[in-house]
């Protein structure tokens, strides 16, 4: 009985793959996230590899995360615009152009630590684009009944070929040339490109011809009157500083604290990208008592003790089983964060909204160079302690203080 209720639930939130156009998205995600995942593998391990320093590997997840706080915004106003699946084509052509030229700089030997900095800086532009339209691209095309299970599977599927595409990296990095690897990169990039186009909305959304500050200005007043949103924000933009960071960081801690090479990378980003995946299938057929708020909560506090027992670990093993743990956390954070913000707003807000969310995760840069100083004078194991207490602080504060959070 227990068995056919858990496969009438798993078929339920799985047939929206019945929809073709979700099929579609799903499709062109799923190739989008695979470059970027080979692009965040071997760019950290490249300077890392230059440079020796665990500040300047950091550096490159700050980076990264810079556009989200400089144009998170003006995204989200782009998302609510403009046609959402060729803006994503668009974004794609661009970030396989920059991974491409990259590529060409090493087969000529003219690599350098300020070239992977501007492939960083173009990477986490494309990324804060294509969060603030991907998301409300799925509601789109399933509507409001079934977001949650849109957002959800698309999320599962980025976060599946996520483990390949870091396990690749490593691979890679480790038998052929950088300059082939950014070409591999590229590939997938290039036909998410042409899937995008595509994709046709079934659910249409209201578009204010405006100008673009006021439709800023719009979303801004949004977040002010919701309390919820902005306590959702608040608390995303924490987590992102002294949770996710961890991920800059990765390079410093198959080095320093378990002595492996890029191989050992791609494993242990592997587990962070396998453990997202298990994550986000956990939440996709999750239908407990806990509300999603609450859980929220429970799940950042978790993040915390992961980071601070894995600064404590120096089994390769043990390493990868929390870093797989650190990685469902993550993903269920973030999940939870699209489905609360999207289901807060009306669907013409909704890109203007996750643009703040990317606003919010922009601030991770603060945590990457807090940490990454402590790490370069008090060694990883330091860093990754102070991040993991201050997580649980965030969380039991929010537990306490914010009652309509829990409400959710």
């Amino acid at each position: 009985m227990l068995g056919s209720i858990r496969n009438r639930e798993f078929n339920q939130a799985f047939d929206i793959f019945s929809i073709g156009s979700f099929r579609r998205l799903w499709s062109s995600a799923v190739l989008f996230s695979m470059g970027q995942w080979l692009d965040r593998t071997i760019v950290g391990w490249l300077v890392l590899d230059m440079t020796g320093s665990a500040f300047l590997t950091g550096l490159v997840w700050a980076v990264r995360f810079c556009p989200n706080l400089l144009f998170g915004p003006a995204m989200g106003v782009i998302s609510d615009r403009y046609p959402r699946g060729r803006t994503l084509s668009i974004n794609a052509s661009v970030r396989a152009i920059a991974m491409l030229i990259t590529g060409l700089l090493f087969f000529l030997g003219q690599e350098s630590l300020p070239a992977l900095l501007i492939l960083a800086l173009i990477g986490g532009t494309s990324t804060t684009l294509q969060m603030a339209v991907i998301q409300p691209l799925a509601a789109e095309v399933v509507g409001d009944t079934k977001l949650a299970n849109g957002v959800t599977i698309t999320a599962l599927g980025q976060r599946a070929v996520g483990a390949v595409g870091a396990l690749l990296g490593g691979v890679l990095l480790a038998t052929i040339s950088p300059a082939w690897i950014f070409v591999i990169a590229a590939l997938p990039l290039l036909v998410s490109a042409v899937v995008f186009l595509t994709i046709s909305p079934n659910f249409s959304r209201e578009i204010k011809i405006t100008s673009f500050l006021s439709d800023m200005r719009e979303g801004l007043e949004v977040i002010r009157g919701r309390r919820a949103v902005l306590v959702l924000l608040v608390l995303m933009a924490f987590t992102e500083m002294f949770g996710f960071s961890y991920n800059g960081f990765l390079p410093v801690v198959a080095d320093d604290l378990l002595d492996i090479g890029p191989e050992g990378l791609g494993l242990l980003t592997s587990a962070t990208a396998l453990g997202g995946l298990l994550g986000v299938l956990g939440l996709t057929l999750y239908h407990g008592a806990i509300r999603r708020g609450l859980l929220l909560l429970m799940i950042i506090g978790s993040f915390g003790v992961l980071e601070i027992l894995l600064g404590m670990s120096s089994i390769l093993g043990v390493s990868w089983v929390l870093l797989a743990c650190m990685g469902g956390m993550g993903a269920m954070v973030d999940s939870l964060e699209w489905i609360l913000l999207q289901t807060a707003v009306s669907s013409d807000m909704r890109g203007r909204v996750l643009g703040w969310w990317n606003v919010a995760i922009g601030c991770g840069w603060i945590g990457t160079i807090i940490l990454g100083i402590i790490a370069d004078s008090y060694g990883i194991q330091a860093s990754l302690s102070v991040a993991g207490i201050i997580l649980l602080f965030v969380a039991f504060s929010a537990l306490t203080l914010s009652s309509q959070l829990r409400r959710i």
